[in-house]
């Protein structure tokens, strides 16, 4: 199809959501003569329509979204592990939607929300909410992209130079996912959760920098300790939200609702109690760490996207 054939459907479509919007506005009551002002300065009432739009520009851009599935977050619902409204995957029929990530405001969308994004224009994945800073969210994978890698395979069998082999493995996955932000990072020195630092001798006793590891750029990383501790993990068992460890080989056995591959997922850190040993998120719904030359751990990427 031609780009000027383009153009005129997509202003088509437009024109029709318009007519539809005006079609609301005056069923409810109110008639607003022709003018020049800007749409995005009159409201109407959304209480039956479905939208989350105040206005009218607000509303015909939203449904020109859904009617041409142009936009990015292609749906979202509420995380409930429990109750009228179960919600773990998205696929429960109880699950309630969400247009959460509309609004540029800290903490709107809860931890564990389920977002269904679409990475670049041909890939859509799910992924839960992590942490949501306001004008972006930071969300974990549902799934495991790997299955099976170990953290970094080096010659002295230590952690001394950080998870290179899984990183890389990473980069190789996730470097076409153009609707995911750069992440720019120095391990040793970037915050992402309580602190900078990557050794831990305990899921809440991180002290001490383990390794360096110079700046990287990517469109993902992983998890790290002092963000799983943030979102509820311990050392214990069945101590992390039950979206962190679904979807691993045990996970059912331990309150998860769906089974899948690997016996856990490696974290970007590394134990400072022992030099050969990194920590994971196991499947049995808690932390620990083992051997970085493990090859039974799968990867889940954590992207930033901007709401």
């Amino acid at each position: 199809m031609g780009k000027n054939k383009r153009q005129i459907i997509k202003k088509h479509h437009k024109t029709l959501i318009f007519g539809i919007i005006i079609g609301m506005i005056i069923a409810s009551g109110g008639v607003y003569a022709i003018t020049s002002i800007a749409g995005s300065n009159i409201t109407y009432s959304n209480t039956n329509s479905g939208l989350s739009s105040t206005n009218v520009q607000g509303a015909i851009d939203e449904l020109y979204d859904k009617a041409n599935k142009t936009g990015k977050f292609v749906e979202a619902y509420t995380y409930s592990e429990s109750g009228a409204n179960k919600c773990i995957t998205g696929e429960e029929s109880t699950c309630k939607e969400t247009t959460c990530y509309k609004t540029k405001t800290a903490n709107s969308c809860p931890a564990g929300t389920i977002v269904k994004y679409k990475v670049n224009n041909n890939e859509i994945v799910a992924f839960h909410v992590m942490f949501d800073k306001g004008s972006k969210l930071i969300m974990q994978s549902q799934k495991n992209i790997i299955t099976e890698t170990v953290w970094h395979n080096n010659n002295n069998y230590d952690n001394n130079d950080g998870p290179l082999t899984a990183l890389n493995s990473l980069d190789a996955n996730t470097y076409r996912w153009s609707n995911v932000n750069n992440i720019t990072y120095t391990m040793g020195t970037t915050v992402f959760a309580d602190n900078a630092y990557t050794g831990c001798s305990t899921y809440d006793s991180c002290t001490q920098n383990t390794y360096t590891l110079s700046e990287r750029t990517g469109k993902a990383r992983m998890i790290t300790i002092q963000e799983a501790k943030a979102l509820g993990c311990t050392e214990d068992n069945q101590s992390c939200p039950i979206w962190m460890y679904n979807y691993l080989s045990l996970s059912i056995d331990y309150g998860g609702s769906v089974n899948g591959n690997g016996q856990g997922y490696w974290t970007m850190t590394a134990s400072s109690d022992f030099g050969s040993h990194a920590w994971f998120i196991n499947s049995f719904g808690g932390s620990t760490h083992y051997y970085t030359t493990t090859s039974g751990m799968a990867i889940r990427p954590v992207v930033e996207v901007s709401k």
